[in-house]
C-alpha cells in the first residue's frame, strides 16, 4: 500500500521524502475522531470513492437549518492536561512543519457554492513562552481552497493539494475575550510566524511564532455553506521534519491478516477485511 501511495504522489506532485503510512479504520482509528458534528453534517469512513485500498473519508452536509451544516474529523495528539502544561510532542511546532498535503474530492451532486471543498486545519496552542496557561492562545490555522486559487473546484475526481507554502487564515478559540476569525486570508505559515498578520478592526490579535505548538489536525466541511455538499478526503500528510512524517490513509477495513489459530474460525472483523 505504501509503495502505491508513493508512486501516485510522485506522479502528481513534487512531494519528496518518505513518510510512515498509518491506516485509519473505524475499528482502529489511531486517535482520529469525529468532532463538531451538527445535525446537518456527516462524517464517516466510506467505500463510495476509494483512493488507496477500499475506502476514504466521507464528509457531507444536508442543511435543514441555515448555518448549522458542519462536520469534522480530528486527530488531537496532545493528551496531557497537566498544569503547567507538558507537551506530548514538543518538537511539533509551527516552525518545524515541513509537509502538509491531502487528497480531496467534490461530488458533482453537491449544490453548495462551487468553491467549497473539505477544509484542512492545524490546531495550535501558543503558550506565550511562559508556564502560565492563562496567557495561552488556542486556535486553528485554516487552509481553504478558495483562498488558494481553487474556484470553482474540480468535481468527480481526486485532487491533491500540497499546502505547506500556501495561505492560511486563523480562528482563535481561547481566550474567549479574544476569540473569532482574523480576517486575513492571504498569509502563509511563514507570514504568521514572522509577520504577525492582522485582520480587520475588531478582529482578534495573535502573535504566533516558530515555537507555537501544533497539537492536532483536522479536516472538515460546513459551517454556513448553505446547501448540500458531498465530498471525500484521503491520504492526509503531516510532517515535522524527516523523522516525524506521517500519512493517514482512511480505509473501511483493515488489511487482512491470516488467522493462524486453528481453534478460532471467525472473529469480530470477519465481515470487514481485504486482501492484497
Amino acid at each position: 500500500m505504501k509503495l502505491k501511495i508513493m508512486l501516485v504522489l510522485c506522479m502528481v506532485s513534487p512531494l519528496a521524502a518518505a513518510f510512515e503510512e498509518v491506516e485509519v479504520t473505524p475499528l482502529n482509528p489511531h486517535g482520529w475522531l469525529p468532532a463538531n458534528v451538527r445535525d446537518d453534517g456527516l462524517v464517516e469512513h466510506s467505500k463510495n470513492q476509494p483512493l488507496f485500498g477500499d475506502g476514504s473519508l466521507l464528509l457531507a452536509t444536508d442543511p435543514q437549518t441555515s448555518g448549522q451544516d458542519k462536520a469534522e474529523y480530528e486527530y488531537l495528539w496532545q493528551q496531557n492536561t497537566s498544569i503547567p502544561p507538558v507537551y506530548d510532542f514538543p518538537q511539533r511546532t509551527l516552525g518545524n512543519v515541513s509537509d502538509l498535503s491531502y487528497f480531496w474530492y467534490r461530488d458533482s451532486a453537491s449544490l453548495t457554492a462551487g468553491h467549497f471543498i473539505p477544509v484542512f486545519r492545524l490546531i495550535f496552542i501558543d503558550d506565550a513562552g511562559t508556564a502560565d496557561p492563562l496567557d495561552d492562545t488556542w486556535g486553528y490555522l485554516v487552509w481553504e481552497g478558495v483562498y488558494n486559487g481553487i474556484n470553482p473546484a474540480a468535481t468527480d475526481s481526486w485532487q491533491l493539494s500540497d499546502i505547506v507554502n500556501q495561505n492560511f487564515w486563523v480562528y482563535v478559540t481561547y481566550p474567549q475575550s479574544n476569540s473569532g476569525t482574523i480576517q486575513n486570508f492571504n498569509s502563509t505559515l511563514d507570514d504568521w510566524i514572522n509577520g504577525s498578520p492582522v485582520g480587520q478592526p475588531g478582529d482578534p490579535v495573535v502573535n504566533l511564532s516558530a515555537n507555537t505548538y501544533i497539537v492536532g489536525v483536522s479536516v472538515g466541511v460546513g459551517s454556513g455553506w448553505g446547501d448540500d455538499f458531498i465530498g471525500y478526503v484521503d491520504a492526509v500528510r503531516v510532517a515535522f521534519g524527516a523523522g516525524d512524517d506521517y500519512l493517514y490513509n482512511f480505509e473501511v477495513c483493515s488489511i487482512f491478516e491470516e488467522n493462524t489459530n486453528p481453534d478460532v474460525i471467525f472473529d469480530d472483523s470477519f465481515e470487514c477485511f481485504k486482501r492484497y
